[in-house]
Parts: structure tokens; sequence; C-alpha cells
């Protein structure tokens, strides 16, 4: 059984990792982004791809992304979470204008069914997560 508050840290640290200027996500990313005007996109954690197909992706933009699917495994290795225990993970990023997001909002979702989110702003700042009211 998934640890609820591991599961939460890694999925802080990977939010504030990604929103930050060590993740070479950005700019790509948004420049791909901007140039199909697409506001929000979400990159799988568990395996390459995108929630928003990209007709393209370039060589960077790959070895980003990777390498964010990376800093997360490393970060579960580091918690103790087996990645067999997650069932989907992904980090949405939303984009305003130019290259850099504005917000990193990150979902992971627990083969027992547990849903754990986190959003950060640009500036690596937790933010509230909001819903809707139906």
């Amino acid at each position: 059984m998934t640890s609820i508050k591991r599961l939460r840290s890694v999925i802080q640290s990977t939010a504030h990792h990604a929103a930050s200027g060590l993740c070479y996500v950005h700019p790509h990313l948004g420049e791909k982004c901007k140039e199909l005007g697409i506001r929000s996109i979400g990159v799988n954690l568990l395996k390459p791809g995108f929630d928003a197909e990209l007709p393209s992706v370039t060589k960077e933009l790959e070895l980003s992304t990777n390498a964010l699917r990376e800093k997360f495994h490393e970060l579960l290795v580091v918690e103790k979470i087996p990645a067999s225990e997650i069932q989907s993970g992904y980090a949405t990023f939303n984009f305003i204008r130019g290259s850099w997001p504005i917000s990193c909002y990150i979902e992971v979702v627990t083969i027992e069914g547990k849903k754990e989110e986190v959003a950060v702003d640009s500036s690596g700042i937790t933010a509230e997560v909001l819903r809707a009211s139906s």
C-alpha cells in the first residue's frame, strides 16, 4: 500500500522541479505550445506522451520531457515507492503568453485508486487546487 505522505512528497518535489529553471522542459514545451496555440498540456510522467498530442516533437523537447520522467522516477525511489504502484501520472503546464508556464499541476493515481494532486505557480509557490461546483 502506497504511503500518501511519501507520494505527496514525490509530487510536491516533482511540481517544484517542473516549474523551475532547473527543468529543461522550458522553454521547449512552451515554444511548441505557442506555435500550436495550446494553452494547457499534460506530460505523461510514466511513459513518453502528451495529453494534447503534438504533431511533431523536437529532440530537445523529447530529451527534456524524458529527463522530467526520470526525475519523477528518482523521487519515487527516494521515497521507496515502487513505480508499479502508480497507475497514472501527469504534469500539466498552463501557458498564457510566452514559453514559460504560469503553473504546473501534477496528478498521480495509485493502483489502489487514490488520487493525489498538487499545483505550483511559476515561482514554485504551492497553489490551492479548486474545483468548479456542480
